[in-house]
């Protein structure tokens, strides 16, 4: 059967946001895919316009739980295909969340990991559900994107001589911010001029906001809110580390982009981060890569100051972690998925 071209797909969420993963997919592949057409859309917009989606679309394609549980229950009536891309771990999901994963794997043709971590924890019960329709595709990352230069400096009110540890992450408790901002206390205490840059915004907000008040480190640590895409690549260029010890994670698109701009990164020992070197057979020290213990303050400061002392290599290949490598495996499952 020859592949059909104007394939669409949908790519739905519970918000659009453009530094979202799916936002930033959904870029790219209507710039590379040659036979797929991706429209991201947010659930409210899709259950307004059921009609038109249901001409329109080919497959269904979801990234958030509560997006997707909704399209899943009107899909009885619609009969459109539908991939469902996990995320995020499991372990960190509320017991209403953890149901409505469980209803997504029932339903939904086609289930995604972007790790092993993420189909490794979840409950027998789970797997048995999804056991002949599961796959696991590492995240890419836009290699050479071509950023728009921004005075990060000036827009955030940093000094042009500091020094700055880059951490973008939303405030969840995954992310690990309280113990970060604890190991981080000493070297800030001794080198004013090191300033850690949180970037991004959540729950945790006022707990962080909070502790780094009672450490006395309000003049080195910086909230900057949540950034765009272009301003991320800016500071990953301009810091000294890229920092990310999460307890738990997907499989981190900021850390792909860090590597893919050489930077020094500081990242947690989980499999999440360790695998993806493993299936490619990298060098995590030709990478800039240093890992640590997430769960232990002192080892998160000892992992910072290594990579501190170290040069940055500007040498190494990323080329593994490319996104047209992903593209093309997730074309091929929506081709299959529909035409064959």
């Amino acid at each position: 059967m020859e592949k059909k071209k104007n394939m669409k797909t949908i790519y739905l969420v519970n918000r659009i946001t453009k530094t979202s993963v799916p936002w930033r997919w959904s870029e790219y592949f209507n710039k590379n895919s040659k036979n797929n057409k991706i429209n991201i859309v947010d659930i409210k917009l899709f259950v307004k316009n059921l009609k038109h989606y249901k001409r329109e679309a080919n497959i269904v394609h979801g990234h958030h739980i509560k997006a997707m549980s909704i399209f899943l229950l009107l899909n009885k009536r619609l009969k459109i295909k539908s991939i469902y891309t996990v995320h995020g771990s499991y372990l960190f999901l509320s017991k209403s969340n953890a149901l409505l994963l469980k209803f997504i794997f029932k339903s939904s043709d086609k289930i995604i990991f972007v790790n092993r971590t993420l189909y490794s924890v979840l409950p027998q019960s789970y797997k048995n559900i999804i056991k002949d329709k599961y796959e696991i595709i590492l995240n890419g990352v836009e290699v050479d994107y071509k950023y728009k230069k921004v005075d990060i400096y000036q827009k955030f009110n940093i000094d042009i001589k500091d020094k700055i540890i880059f951490h973008p992450a939303r405030f969840v408790e995954e992310k690990n911010h309280i113990r970060i901002i604890s190991a981080l206390k000493p070297l800030l205490d001794k080198d004013k001029k090191l300033k850690l840059i949180l970037a991004g915004g959540g729950k945790l907000e006022d707990n962080i906001k909070l502790h780094i008040k009672k450490l006395n480190l309000s003049d080195s640590v910086i909230l900057i809110g949540t950034i765009e895409r272009d301003e991320v690549y800016n500071f990953l260029e301009k810091c000294e580390i890229f920092l990310m010890p999460s307890v738990s994670e997907g499989l981190n698109i900021a850390f792909l982009e860090a590597i893919s701009m050489k930077s020094k990164i500081v990242v947690s020992n989980i499999e999440q981060f360790t695998y993806p070197l493993e299936v490619y057979n990298l060098n995590p020290e030709q990478l800039n890569i240093t890992f640590v213990d997430p769960l232990d303050e002192e080892n998160i400061y000892m992992g910072i100051s290594k990579a501190l002392s170290k040069n940055r290599n500007l040498e190494c290949n990323y080329q593994d972690f490319s996104l047209n490598i992903m593209m093309k495996k997730y074309d091929n499952i929506y081709y299959i998925l529909f035409f064959v």
